[in-house]
């Protein structure tokens, strides 16, 4: 074999071994990346915080019984939130023989609207639980002893609050109690609400009356 053959395949062997490494080289920049790759993608899992979706479900209506001296007394599906305006408005209004004194004395119409309630407007010269011939027995009348009785259908804050032991807090039950059931039917029932215990019926029982 002459020169110019030996060095032409030593050219040749060259150019193999040049192109083994280059693919060499790139498989392992290949393995390279991928390896990157699946360490970023396990890292990016790893640092991924579930969400989780908590889903509050309320009742958004209520149903308020209207009765009394309304234009359309009856059952009435309101929005919760609503207040006792709201329902006197889905009523129809107050009636001509509506009690109107008695309404802006006692009924809060701000006060919201509870699932189940009850609002019973009277009619002029009736005390809730009884039907009675004036209107002056509306207010506190005096026995023949001299001492007050305050009628608690019908007695504004103020003259409950002038029973013994009773607050304007326990006043304002007291009024909150009786509109929200249409008023007492027995003084009994007075042991009812919040903050009358037993004791303090016994102290103010013979100062009441519906």
């Amino acid at each position: 074999m002459n020169l110019g053959k030996l060095a032409k395949f030593k050219w040749i062997d060259g150019l193999l071994f040049l192109g083994i490494l280059l693919v060499i080289a790139g498989i392992g920049m290949n393995f390279k990346d991928s390896f990157w790759e699946k360490a970023e993608v396990k890292l990016t899992t790893k640092n991924v915080s579930p969400t989780v979706t908590v889903v509050v479900q309320s009742n958004s209506k209520v149903m308020i019984d209207v009765a009394g001296e309304v234009i359309k007394p009856g059952v009435y599906e309101l929005n919760n939130g609503d207040r006792v305006n709201d329902a006197l408005v889905a009523a129809g209004g107050l009636s001509a023989k509506a009690d109107r004194d008695w309404v802006e004395k006692n009924l809060n119409k701000a006060e919201k609207l509870v699932d189940g309630q009850k609002i019973f407007i009277p009619k002029v010269g009736e005390i809730l639980g009884d039907s009675v011939a004036s209107r002056d027995v509306l207010q506190n009348v005096s026995t023949n002893t001299g001492t007050k009785i305050v009628r608690i259908n019908t007695a504004t804050l103020e003259q409950l609050d002038t029973l013994s032991g009773v607050g304007p807090s326990i006043a304002q039950k007291i009024i909150d109690y009786r509109t929200a059931n249409g008023g007492f039917k027995d003084i009994n029932e007075l042991k009812l609400v919040s903050g009358i215990g037993d004791k303090l019926f016994e102290k103010i029982k013979d100062d009441v009356a519906l």
